[in-house]
């Protein structure tokens, strides 16, 4: 694949919140679990593991975790959106993939005991490098995927069975997308890159970050 085909790839995909029914082929989640297994991972720890479910039955325990969750998101925030928000395409994407986190791995950073903040990366950028990997592997494919994070982590946990120290990172609904998308406003290069040393100037301020805590919304919007 040539830089060009990629780029295009990474623009063209979207997150996906409806799906089709259709069954997703079981060589296309083989190809999906081999993109998150070919990630760079600190140390070659591959700090990973990935929890397939099909089951319906088993998807509604899980969303049943998520929904918790929104209504708890509900009594802080007063998105517009949250007003009809279930995540009921997490339920009925015909394949969810639970991805977790192994910190024990944290021990084989070479930062380990010296800097809390770089450790982490030993397993929480590990695994998100599979991640990304996984949601190009299946735009690939043709089908849609979305990194869905508003759970309870232990009681997602629990209801699969995960044991500790094990951390829920994610969960990827995948699916043959029944919505097409435009492309979302993305930053200019320029905007957030430095040369040499830090251009304060570019740093976005603290006014913008609370608009968008009160209106993610404005995340998506290029700014005069």
């Amino acid at each position: 694949m040539k830089i060009d085909e990629l780029l295009t790839l990474m623009r063209e995909r979207r997150s996906i919140r409806a799906y089709k029914l259709d069954p997703v082929p079981e060589e296309y989640i083989e190809k999906i679990l081999e993109a998150g297994r070919w990630a760079p991972s600190s140390a070659n720890s591959q700090p990973w593991d990935f929890i397939v479910i099909r089951d319906r039955k088993m998807k509604e325990k899980v969303h049943s975790v998520i929904l918790e969750a929104i209504e708890k998101v509900k009594t802080l925030r007063d998105f517009p959106f949250l007003k009809t928000f279930t995540a009921g395409y997490v339920l009925e994407a015909p394949i969810n993939i639970i991805v977790c986190g192994d910190p024990r791995f944290i021990r084989v950073a070479l930062t380990h005991g010296i800097d809390s903040q770089i450790e982490q990366f030993s397993f929480l950028g590990s695994a998100s490098v599979a991640v990304q990997n996984m949601i190009l592997a299946a735009h690939c494919l043709g089908l849609g995927s979305d990194v869905f994070t508003t759970f309870l982590p232990d009681k997602i946990r629990k209801v699969l069975c995960i044991p500790d120290p094990l951390r829920v990172i994610c969960i990827l609904p995948i699916g043959f997308p029944a919505e097409k998308l435009e492309v979302r406003y993305r930053r200019e290069i320029s905007e957030f890159t430095h040369q040499e040393l830090y251009d304060l100037k570019k740093m976005r301020p603290d006014e913008f970050v609370e608009e968008a805590r009160n209106d993610p919304s404005k995340l998506f919007l290029k700014r005069a």
